[in-house]
């Protein structure tokens, strides 16, 4: 990516000088995450969410999820908070896990982003931690239709770490 400048010149008495000053980035907002006033897994445009805001790495020993969940906060801020991110990680496993990774351990970080910088790119010391879960893709069930499907003893056989921040 270029960097743009902007020459500002001073006047002072008979000299010139010139200047190199940045020229900050436009930055163009996302479109307003609509609320999901139903919630079911088939609701959620899954997707369209994960699109060019996670980063799927894979280490080997397991394979580490990282997903930025800033513009869709609004629809996980609810009651069954847990349920959601649950949901959530488990749908990102579902679609993104990389068609060469061996490993069955997972790790899913999910964090709101909120600050970038003028290139877009996350400023890594405003990252707010919401959850991290670990568990064996193998124990992780193969698709969730109801919010019944993850109940508190569903989600204690699932995942082996669940940590809300």
């Amino acid at each position: 990516m270029k960097k743009l400048f902007c020459f500002m010149v001073l006047l002072a008495g008979s000299q010139i000088w010139a200047r190199e000053t940045p020229v900050p980035a436009v930055t163009t907002l996302p479109a307003p995450v609509t609320v999901i006033e139903k919630w079911g897994v088939e609701a959620v445009p899954w997707d369209a969410w994960f699109k060019n805001n996670a980063l799927i790495t894979d280490k080997g020993e397991y394979v580490h999820f990282f997903w930025n969940a800033q513009d869709f906060k609004v629809n996980f801020e609810v009651k069954d908070k847990k349920t959601r991110l649950a949901e959530a990680a488990l749908e990102l496993v579902k679609r993104l896990y990389p068609v060469d990774a061996k490993a069955d351990q997972v790790k899913v970080d999910i964090v709101y982003v909120l600050e970038r910088d003028s290139y877009g790119l996350p400023k890594w010391d405003s990252l707010q931690q919401v959850a991290h879960l670990e568990f064996l893709r193998s124990k992780a069930p193969k698709s969730v239709k109801k919010k019944t499907d993850l109940t508190a003893a569903a989600m204690k056989k699932v995942f082996d770490k669940f940590e809300l921040y």
